[in-house]
């Protein structure tokens, strides 16, 4: 898979022509990430996930978000995090930390490092697995607890890349559970049912073909509720002929983006599974690197894109992300 490749060539000919744009920024910026500092414990047990739905464009998608349940030790109640591969580090929100920390006398530490606020030495059980994290950042979303409702989602933070880095792991979007596995205990399989992936930056690139050429996924299943997001000339050559175009907007890590659907008749293969593709999707990002990153991925003439779950919903996917390798099962 030549994507990143053709990125860094992309990025190197903006310098020599002269822009404005540092390679070396972008570089570093995209191709990198902060160190893991999560140690993860008792696998190979599956939990459930549970989705969360939201309302764009006046229409309900029940698969919106992927949520699972969290546990800190010390309290009698289940929190929630979004498990999201767009993320390459898990992080807690701060508004729900302090709710915990003004009930419970400041059951989590919290403490300035470098500059940033940490919660240190955190100790969460993710499903069945135990976490624990030397420290874990902040970033100020959500609204604190209301302790009264005891029905009530409290969503506290983010999973990401970091909580699989060292373990193959199994979606199961069939029956809404995540497997979290040993490495040094799954047996090996045959490498004729994987494909392969990059995890540079801790971001994932799945190979496949859409319409019978190469295709470039970046895997953010925080975009659930999207099949495949483009750049704005991708959109229009996917397009089904006669298609009129939506447009809306959508939130974003607190960002409003303005977006935009068309309906498309294409059909992605992921080994010996094949999948349709009804709606392709392009936005305005206000995150330039973002917009970049799409553009610069269909250079030398694969498709790049990014896709969420809708794609594999009813199958399973399983990324084992030690071996660089993939699979869909029907």
């Amino acid at each position: 898979m030549k994507l990143f490749k053709r990125i860094l060539l992309a990025l190197l000919l903006i310098v020599i022509v002269g822009g404005t744009v540092s390679f070396f920024y972008f570089k570093n910026k995209f191709l990198s990430a902060p160190q893991n500092e999560l140690t993860v414990s008792n696998l190979g047990q599956p939990f459930d996930f549970k989705w969360d739905g939201m309302t764009y464009n006046d229409e309900y998608n029940p698969n919106a978000a992927m949520l699972v349940p969290v546990n800190i030790p010390g309290i009698d109640r289940t929190f929630y995090m979004q498990f999201d591969t767009g993320a390459t580090n898990t992080v807690l929100y701060y508004k729900p930390i302090l709710s915990i920390n003004e009930k419970y006398d400041n059951l989590i530490k919290i403490d300035t490092i470098e500059g940033k606020v940490r919660a240190m030495g955190a100790s969460i059980k993710v499903g069945t697995v135990d976490v624990q994290a030397t420290s874990l950042g902040f970033v100020g979303m959500n609204n604190k607890i209301n302790w009264t409702d005891s029905t009530a989602v409290n969503i506290i933070g983010t999973v990401g890349n970091d909580f699989m880095e060292k373990n193959p792991i199994i979606l199961d979007f069939k029956n809404n559970k995540i497997t979290l596995l040993d490495s040094l205990k799954q047996k090996p399989e045959s490498d004729k049912d994987y494909l392969p992936f990059t995890f540079d930056g801790r971001k994932i690139f799945l190979s496949a073909t859409l319409n019978n050429e190469p295709a470039s996924l970046w895997y953010d299943s925080g975009s659930s509720m999207f099949e495949l997001i483009v750049e704005e000339s991708s959109f229009w050559d996917l397009a089904s002929p006669g298609a009129k175009k939506e447009s809306f907007l959508t939130s974003s890590w607190g960002n409003k983006i303005p977006t935009h659907s068309i309906q498309s008749n294409g059909e992605f293969q992921f080994g010996s599974v094949t999948t349709p593709l009804n709606t392709v999707t392009y936005m305005e990002w206000p995150n330039k690197l973002q917009a970049f990153i799409l553009k610069a991925a269909n250079i030398g003439g694969d498709l790049g894109g990014m896709t969420g779950n809708k794609l594999f919903l009813g199958k399973t996917l399983i990324l084992d992300a030690p071996n660089l390798r993939y699979t869909v099962k029907e």
